[in-house]
């Protein structure tokens, strides 16, 4: 039987819509996977309106309907900034080398649809250009914190035998410490070109940018032989 899973902010989950959804449905008894957050029931067949009422609680829930049965992924491919940490690593950078406020700037014409998402992240690395490599160290040990249920998500899913890639449109320097600290299986990332100690200002091509995830999901599943 399918199921149809109902997750919200801490506290921002009504019950009265879960049963309205589940009486709605046909739905069988619902089961609290965390009070007020997070809520599932099964159904006989999928909903023929389930799309649209989807997108009609987009606002307040993310409704989704899964299939029976065993349900233990096999694989997770998490992000990195303010993802899996708090930040976003080359603001923090960007803060060090005192150039935070004309990198927010770059960010937000990115954003604005100005630039592509390689473009914003050269200019913006062009501004760390002879920042020491100690730094990314410092910056690692006094300015990044773990996002908090990171270290219990990978931790479960490995307890089950699940593989887990971090893929980020951000730095090797962080994806590999990261990684180490969560106990990821693999990272990709894009590489700081250094010399001489020092940033040189420039990214190692190919530079992973937004596609990188989809790409990194379908080379990790064919290798793994995951459906």
């Amino acid at each position: 039987m399918p199921i149809v899973s109902l997750i919200a902010r801490p506290g921002a989950l009504d019950p009265a819509l879960v049963e309205a959804l589940r009486n709605a449905t046909g739905g069988g008894d619902a089961v609290w996977r965390s009070p007020d957050e997070a809520a599932e029931f099964p159904v006989a067949v999928a909903p023929t309106n389930f799309g649209e009422i989807r997108v009609s609680l987009r606002d307040e829930v993310d409704l989704n309907l899964l299939p029976g049965g065993p349900r233990a992924k096999k694989m997770l491919l998490a992000d990195m900034d303010s993802t899996m940490i708090q930040q976003e690593c080359i603001d923090e950078l960007a803060d060090v080398a005192g150039v935070g406020d004309r990198v927010k700037a770059i960010t937000a014409r990115a954003m604005n649809g100005e630039l592509d998402f390689d473009g914003a992240l050269t200019e913006r690395v062009a501004l760390l250009k002879g920042l020491p490599v100690s730094v990314i160290d410092r910056v690692v040990a006094e300015r990044i914190t773990l996002m908090p249920g990171g270290p219990v998500l990978l931790a479960t899913m490995k307890a089950q035998g699940a593989y887990a890639a971090l893929v980020s449109g951000g730095f090797t320097a962080f994806t590999s410490r990261v990684g180490a600290m969560l106990g990821f299986d693999e990272t990709q990332a894009n590489t700081l070109d250094v010399a001489e100690d020092r940033l040189t200002g420039t990214v190692a091509p190919p530079i992973l940018g937004r596609d990188a995830k989809v790409a990194a999901l379908e080379t990790i599943t064919a290798r793994l032989g995951l459906t």
